[in-house]
């Protein structure tokens, strides 16, 4: 075994130093003088002694069972949430214990996982559209060269079956502007409830927690899954002014306004009813992929939402909210903040997500597609 080795077991990496040992030496500061640490922010810095986990956790009060996810909590000597590390304040078992046991998640492994999923589509109806992809464009370009609409066509199935249904329910739940305050209410709850509970019921989400499951990046239940997966995308939290008026959902699912530009706004069947209503005019796209055998495309694009242009639009077409959702909930939980490579159908995705730490809690920022590799 070499100075670093990957631990299987842990969703870490720590050194293993065989003169190396924390006994006697739990909680004291960093000494170059040794070969290996026994302090709280060793698990950030992979320098852990071999046995600081058995030796240094002993503490009952410095635990994280029955803790993960929490916010932040003064009264706690240690803490058990996704901005820990970044504080160097995490409990000494928060990897073991919140993180799971798997082992290093690997760009091989998203891709896989993209295809497995993608296999599994059961509301995927990339064969029941139709699109006039008009004129290519540029970023951000004002030059309407596409008078005609992108959909051409949705066959009328599509608006019958039940997960689009429920999505579409929650359209009217939202105000687009970031800076007014969203009221939430019990039936606008409820709906959300049921739409998620037809997400969560899907083979594509079971699959995406037993993955992460396996690859230490969840711990819990498939319940505390659900749970997690409804903070991540539904809670709301504030881009502007101070008020809550955002959440992951709301700006990648539906789209928001800030500043005078569109914000998020990455499905394509909420675009599709946007244009249906007379809001959206297509201006053109630069970049086109298709998924599969006839399983839906890729667009990368500009256009106007009612009078307000997104520069640099991107989405899937024809693809299930169940398959986004997966995807871009494990992307976060695997590589946030950068773009996660995938394959769908055959075709490389690289989509780009970005956190939200609020209280401690992951929220999701932002997540889109990219098809083609990026060159940073």
């Amino acid at each position: 075994i070499g100075l670093v080795s990957a631990v299987s077991s842990k969703s870490y990496v720590r050194r293993e130093i065989d003169n190396g040992s924390c006994t006697g030496r739990c909680g004291d500061g960093f000494d170059a003088n040794q070969p290996c640490q026994c302090n709280e922010a060793c698990l950030s810095h992979n320098d852990c002694c071999q046995d600081y986990l058995d030796v240094c956790s002993n503490d009952p009060d410095k635990t994280c069972a029955g803790r993960c996810g929490n916010g932040f909590d003064a009264s706690e000597p240690c803490q058990c949430n996704d901005a820990c590390k970044s504080h160097n304040d995490c409990c000494p078992d928060f990897e073991q214990t919140c993180n799971g046991g798997g082992g290093e998640v690997t760009e091989e492994d998203m891709i896989q996982l993209g295809e497995t999923l993608f296999s599994l589509e059961k509301n995927n109806v990339g064969d029941k559209i139709t699109l006039n992809y008009g004129c290519e464009s540029s970023v951000g370009s004002t030059n309407d060269c596409s008078p005609s609409d992108l959909f051409l066509e949705v066959d009328s199935s599509v608006l019958n079956m039940d997960i689009y249904q429920k999505l579409s329910a929650l359209y009217d739940n939202y105000a687009r502007s970031v800076s007014e305050q969203e009221d939430n209410t019990s039936q606008e709850q409820n709906e959300e409830q049921a739409f998620l509970k037809a997400v969560m019921d899907s083979e594509i989400m079971k699959v995406t927690y037993e993955f992460l499951l396996d690859k230490g990046k969840f711990s819990g239940d498939y319940a505390a899954f659900e749970n997690k997966i409804q903070t991540m995308w539904f809670k709301m939290y504030e881009r502007q002014n101070g008020v809550l008026g955002s959440s992951g959902f709301e700006h990648v699912f539906l789209g928001e306004v800030k500043n005078g530009d569109v914000g998020g706004f990455h499905n394509w069947f909420r675009w599709y009813t946007e244009e249906n209503a007379g809001r959206m005019n297509y201006y053109g796209y630069w970049r086109a992929a298709a998924l599969g055998q006839n399983q839906g495309m890729g667009l990368e694009f500009t256009y106007f939402w009612d009078g307000v242009q997104k520069k640099y639009g991107s989405m899937f077409i024809g693809t299930s909210p169940e398959l986004e959702l997966a995807l871009y909930s494990a992307c976060l939980l695997t590589f946030p903040n950068e773009h996660c490579h995938v394959s769908l159908g055959g075709t490389d995705v690289w989509i780009q997500t970005w956190e939200e730490i609020r209280n401690g809690e992951l929220l999701v920022g932002s997540s889109y597609p990219d098809f083609s590799k990026p060159s940073h």
